[in-house]
């Protein structure tokens, strides 16, 4: 029975507290509870005992109130108001899934189609056929597969099996071979141009070839006057927070005319320090309740100038479901802000007075460390680079990063973006690749005892920028 209770909420994204869970069990009939909690649009995030108590007499316990509304203050003058911004796509409102098998299947199959199209544009994919039609050829081939495997040989070479829907297929990439430098990763997707081999078996490839972007010229001048700010990983309610260099930053927004043209601040997930989230953490927070930290979060957002409009997305500390594609923050929670703060889920397109933006978290950039040579944590450009080049967020299936089987993979990069960023390693860094703007926003938390274990070095309290007329980026300093 446990086990069944526990499995339902985390579906839901609801963790449950062990003393709930006996009270639950306990409960004459727990699952007519159970479905009461869920079907309760206001229930909590996490399920304490009193929770349980009050839903068995059918009252659900009141959540904590929504920070009580400021006094009104006079709009901004109208050549100060931030221009619309369009949500394009995201998640929220959008899931479908259940969990199961059907589910993933359709979620790789929506996947493999979607990159198959992009992938069938290219030149030397002219005339690609299925791997089942390309087995009946038995001549130059030209298929694209999916990713089921990817090994080094004794000799140096590298051996992918891919598959469609249909079949698969052994390929062996000679060293030498374009490409054949690359590093492959499981479940992404790939165009091959070769032969078989005599025996009809292998496939031996002449070109690897992988979904990319295509080059551009960029950012071409749209008399934009705006600038848009990144703040990422805030971290509200860890001992590690950075207050000092917050308040800098807020005083910096209020008071220097160089701040005068940012209309937007875009905060691109892990806004609060959340809870559980890794083994230690409780001795690292200060703010100990995730209502409390949303309630903290929103008082230092209220400093902000009104001028600005802000947008908010989740990371893999907030109190949303982990699995991505994630949904935007909870009413319940965004009741705490401000009503013209804008709540997105993650990744997300977005588009701002004629730029597309691509924004996301960026959990999966430990399992491109982990599977991908020369890759570091401390250079995230890099990483953002191989994320085009596969047109994908978060291809691995089955490492740190959860994935939540919908019907179709918010995580392609089916358009192209003027402006890609990301957040999740504490690192600032902008960059370059094929005229799309790459930022990974800085972090607010000095360095926890887990980072300390991984050797992991925050480089905080730093606010990237770009100027969304010209496409100029910069980088303004707080921390000290």
């Amino acid at each position: 029975m446990k086990n069944r209770i526990l499995k339902v909420f985390a579906q839901k994204g609801i963790l449950v507290d062990p003393d709930a869970l006996d009270a639950l069990t306990k409960a004459p009939d727990a699952m007519k509870c159970v479905n009461h909690i869920l079907d309760d649009p206001d229930r909590p995030l996490i399920l304490t005992k009193d929770d349980v108590e009050n839903y068995l007499t059918c009252q659900p316990k009141a959540r904590p109130k929504a920070r009580a509304e400021e006094p009104k203050t006079e709009p901004p003058a109208a050549d100060l108001m931030p221009g619309e911004v369009k949500v394009v796509k995201d998640i929220t409102g959008g899931s479908t899934c259940v969990g199961n098998v059907i589910d993933f299947a359709k979620l790789f199959n929506d996947r493999y189609l979607t990159l198959r199209k992009l992938l069938q544009k290219r030149r030397e994919l002219s005339g690609l056929v299925s791997i089942s039609k390309a087995k009946k050829v038995q001549r130059d081939v030209r298929f694209v597969g999916i990713v089921n495997d990817a090994r080094e040989t004794k000799n140096g070479h590298t051996m992918l099996e891919l598959e469609d829907e249909d079949d698969k297929v052994q390929v062996l990439l000679m060293k030498g071979v374009k490409r054949s430098a690359d590093y492959y990763i499981n479940d992404e997707v790939l165009g091959v141009v070769g032969s078989f081999s005599r025996d009809g078996d292998i496939v031996v490839a002449k070109e690897i070839i992988h979904p990319d972007v295509p080059v551009n010229s960029g950012m071409t001048p749209n008399g934009s006057r705006s600038v848009l700010a990144f703040v990422s990983d805030i971290h509200v309610g860890s001992t590690e927070f950075l207050s000092e260099g917050w308040n800098r930053f807020v005083s910096w927004l209020n008071k220097d005319p160089a701040a005068e043209e940012i209309r937007y601040i875009l905060m691109p997930g892990d806004l609060v320090d959340g809870i559980g989230i890794y083994p230690g953490q409780e001795d690292e927070l200060l703010i100990e309740d995730i209502y409390d930290q949303y309630q903290e979060l929103a008082k230092l957002v209220s400093n902000i100038p009104k001028r600005i409009k802000i947008i908010m997305m989740p990371g893999n500390h907030d109190a949303v479901r982990l699995a991505e594609p994630q949904p935007a923050l909870p009413k319940e929670v965004e009741s705490m802000f401000d009503p013209g703060t804008i709540f997105v889920g993650n990744p997300c397109y977005l588009e701002i007075e004629g730029r597309s933006v691509l924004a996301y978290h960026g959990r999966s950039m430990d399992d491109f460390v982990g599977n991908v040579r020369n890759l570091s944590h401390s250079r995230p450009e890099e990483i953002m680079k191989e994320m085009l080049r596969r047109r994908h967020m978060a291809p691995i299936y089955g490492e740190r990063t959860a994935l939540a089987p919908e019907q179709k993979d918010y995580l392609v990069i089916d358009k192209v973006p003027d402006i890609f960023v990301t957040g999740h390693v504490h690192v600032c860094s902008i960059g370059e690749y094929r005229g799309i703007k790459l930022i990974n926003a800085s972090a607010w938390q000095s360095q926890t005892g887990y980072q300390r274990m991984h050797n992991q070095i925050p480089d905080p309290c730093k606010v990237p920028m770009i100027d969304l007329g010209s496409g100029k980026m910069w980088v303004e300093d707080f921390s000290s």
